[in-house]
Parts: structure tokens; sequence; C-alpha cells
């Protein structure tokens, strides 16, 4: 319960830091198209609360964070949730109820090939908003989001 309570008073201080520092961009972002990308402090902080919460259950990993790691985290997060969510060398498919990462096959593959990408962390949180149906071009916010990752059981 501790944890929870400090997780919750990390988002909710990141996300009034936040307000000061993105304000401008979320107003911005309410007059544009739904089809634009979230501005890139607000992927940062989703990023950056998704990872330290892994580093603090699992543990910090040394090549990259994987989507295994972040289901294991968040019993909000699904496997559908990483649909088209970029890799190092790829990107993740939900194919025949099954999460795989299809390669790049052109390059050279490595042992981090499959950590998420700063762009595949945009789709995931765009993923995740589109399937909760909070809106963070309109009235949502990243605690919304990070309330329901944590408390979804």
């Amino acid at each position: 319960m501790k944890k929870f309570l400090g997780l919750v008073t990390v988002v909710i201080a990141v996300n009034v830091a936040g307000w000061y520092l993105v304000a401008p961009l979320v107003f911005e972002a309410q007059s544009r198209p739904v089809s634009q990308t979230l501005a890139p402090q607000v992927v940062d902080v989703f990023s950056f609360t998704l990872r330290e919460e892994v580093d603090k259950k699992i543990g910090q990993p040394i090549e990259g964070y994987e989507p295994q790691m972040f289901i294991a985290a968040f019993p909000g997060l699904t496997e559908t949730d990483f649909e088209g969510v970029e890799a190092s060398l790829g990107y993740y498919t939900f194919r025949g109820g099954k999460l795989e990462l299809v390669l790049d096959e052109s390059q050279l593959i490595h042992s981090a090939a499959g950590a998420i990408s700063r762009t595949g962390m945009e789709t995931l949180l765009t993923n995740v908003s589109a399937r909760t149906g909070i809106n963070l071009e309109g009235k949502g916010t990243l605690t919304d989001i990070m309330r329901y990752l944590i408390e979804a059981q």
C-alpha cells in the first residue's frame, strides 16, 4: 500500500509540475485534430513513470524495457496495447492471440532488439488512451491513465 501511495504521489507531483511546463502545449493540442501526435513532454513523463515502476518492482533491465516487463508491473496493461509499438529493431504486433516482435532482419540483430523505443512509447500511450477512453487531447490526464494501469485487475 505504501508503494502504491508513493507511486500515486510521484504521478501527481509530475502532473502538477508538468501542468506548468506543458499547459501551453496541451491547450494547443486540444485545438488540433485527434490524429496529431502527443506533446513530447507528455510522452516523456509517461515513459519515465512506467520505467520507474518497472525498476522498483522488477529491477532495472540492462538491455532496455520490453513489453512483458511493463505488463508484469502494471495489471492494467494488455498485450494488445503494444500493437504497432516500435522496438529497437522492428515492431510489436498482436497475432493469433500472442504478442510478437517482428524484427527488421536487414540490420544486425542484437540482444536489445526488443527494447521499446521513444516512438514506441508514444504509440503505447496512444493505444492505452484509445482503449481506456481517456483522451489526453481532451480532459484526460496522465494521472487518469496511470491510475487505470495500476488499479485495473
